[in-house]
C-alpha cells in the first residue's frame, strides 16, 4: 500500500514538473515569435500562411497521432522522440530568415510536435484522477513555467537576440523528454484498460457527432476561433505599436498566468460546483468583455489590465475545456478527442483565419481585430447555450 501510494505521489509530482518545463519551454518562443517574423521583414499574409502551414498539419495528423500512439506500449517514448525533435525544429527556425526555408521547417516541425499536447493533457487527467487531486493541480505547473520563461526570454532576446528564446524552449523541451522517464508508461498508452476497445478516431468522431453537447462545442471553438484568431496573432505586435519594449510585453506575457496560479486550482473546485458547461459560458463571457475593453480603449494599459484579468477566464476556460470533454467520453477516446478538439478543429479554422487575419492586420491594422474577435465570442456563446445539456 505504502509503495502504491508513493508511485502515485512520484507520478504526480513529475507529470507536474513536466507541465512546468513543457508548457514552460513555450513560453520563450510564443509570445516573441510572430515579432520575430516581423524583425526579419514578413508581411501579416506571410505570418498567416506560416500559421495556416502548421494548422494544416496539426488537422490531419494530430488526431491520428494521438490515436495510433496510444494504442502502443512504447508510446511514452514516441512522446519523448516528438519533444527532442520539437525542440530541435524551434532551434532551426530560429536560425533561418528566408520565408520558403521557414515554411519548410514548420511544416516538419508540426509533424513531430503536432500531438504532444493533446497526450499530455490525457496523461495528466489520468494521473490526476489517480492521484484524486484535479487537472488544475498538474496544469497549473505550466503556468509557473510560463511565468519564469517569458520573463527570462523578454530580458534573454533583448540582450541576444531572438535567437535566444529559440534555444529556450529547445532546452526545456529537451528537459521535459527526460522528466517523463519518471512518469509510470501505463499512463501515456490505453492498454491498461483490457475492457475496451483501443483508441480509434472514426470512433472519437462518432462520439462528438453523436453528443449534442460536445457537437455544440465543436461549432462554437470554429467560429471564435475564426474570428479571434487575429488578436492572437497580432497582440504583441500591437503591444509593439503602441510602443511597448519587449520587456514591457514579456511581464504583459506572465499577468495572466501569475492568476491562473490559483485559479487553475480554485477551478477544479467550482467546475465540481457549477458543472463543465456553465463554467465554460462564464469564462466565454469574460473574454467578450476584455475584447471590448481594448476596443474601446486601445493603450498599453489597457491590455496590461484585460492580460491580468484574463488569467481567471484562461483558468476557467481550460479546466472547464478539459472537463466538459474528459466527462463526455470513454477513456480510450479521451486523448484523440482532445486531439481533435484543440488541434484538428483549431487547425481546419487557422487554415483561412490565419492568412484573412493577416490581410486585415495589413489593411486596418490591430485595433479591429478585437471588434471581429468579440463577434465570434457571442456566436460562440450562443451554439453554447443551444446544445445545453439537460440539466443545466
Amino acid at each position: 500500500m505504502k509503495l502504491e501510494l508513493k508511485s502515485r505521489f512520484n507520478d504526480l509530482l513529475f507529470a507536474r514538473l513536466y507541465y512546468f518545463t513543457f508548457m514552460g519551454g513555450w513560453g520563450f518562443v510564443l509570445p516573441f515569435i510572430n515579432l520575430f517574423y516581423v524583425s526579419i521583414g514578413f508581411n501579416g499574409k506571410q505570418i498567416g500562411f506560416i500559421s495556416s502551414t502548421s494548422a494544416i498539419v496539426g488537422m490531419l495528423v494530430s488526431p491520428l497521432w494521438v490515436s495510433e500512439v496510444k494504442k502502443r506500449p512504447q508510446a511514452r517514448n514516441i512522446l519523448q522522440a516528438a519533444l527532442i525533435l520539437g525542440g530541435i525544429g524551434y532551434y532551426a527556425i530560429g536560425l533561418q530568415n528566408l520565408f520558403p526555408l521557414i515554411i519548410i521547417i514548420v511544416f516538419l516541425h508540426a509533424l513531430a510536435a503536432s500531438g504532444i499536447a493533446p497526450l499530455s493533457d490525457s496523461m495528466a487527467v489520468t494521473v490526476s484522477q489517480e492521484s484524486d487531486s484535479g487537472y488544475g493541480s498538474v496544469r497549473v505547473w505550466g503556468s509557473l513555467g510560463w511565468i519564469v520563461t517569458v520573463l527570462s526570454s523578454g530580458w534573454l532576446t533583448a540582450r541576444f537576440g531572438f535567437i535566444a528564446a529559440f534555444i529556450g524552449v529547445a532546452v526545456m523541451w529537451l528537459i521535459a523528454a527526460s522528466l517523463i522517464f519518471f512518469i509510470q508508461p501505463r499512463f501515456f498508452s490505453s492498454r491498461q484498460i483490457s475492457t475496451q476497445p483501443k483508441p480509434n478516431l472514426r470512433v472519437a468522431l462518432q462520439y462528438i457527432w453523436q453528443d449534442k453537447v460536445l457537437r455544440g462545442f465543436a461549432f462554437a471553438l470554429i467560429v471564435i476561433g475564426f474570428f479571434n484568431n487575429g488578436v492572437l496573432q497580432f497582440e504583441n505586435v500591437f503591444l509593439s505599436e503602441l510602443g511597448a519594449t519587449k520587456q514591457i510585453i514579456s511581464v504583459a506575457g506572465i499577468l495572466s498566468a501569475v492568476v491562473e496560479i490559483p485559479f487553475m486550482i480554485y477551478s477544479d473546485k467550482i467546475v465540481q460546483r457549477v458543472g463543465a458547461h456553465r463554467l465554460l459560458l462564464v469564462a466565454l463571457s469574460m473574454t467578450i468583455f476584455m475584447r471590448l475593453s481594448v476596443l474601446t480603449l486601445p493603450s498599453i494599459i489597457t491590455i496590461m489590465v484585460v492580460r491580468f484579468i484574463g488569467g481567471v477566464a484562461f483558468s476557467f476556460y481550460t479546466i472547464s475545456f478539459i472537463k466538459l470533454i474528459s466527462s463526455r467520453t470513454q477513456p480510450t477516446e479521451t486523448g484523440t478527442v482532445l486531439a481533435i478538439f484543440s488541434v484538428t478543429l483549431a487547425g481546419l479554422v487557422n487554415i483561412v483565419a490565419s492568412p484573412v487575419s493577416g490581410a486585415i492586420f495589413d489593411v486596418i491594422g490591430a485595433r479591429w481585430l478585437y471588434a471581429l474577435s468579440s463577434v465570434g465570442y457571442v456566436i460562440g456563446i450562443a451554439c453554447l447555450w443551444l446544445t445545453r445539456p439537460t440539466d443545466s
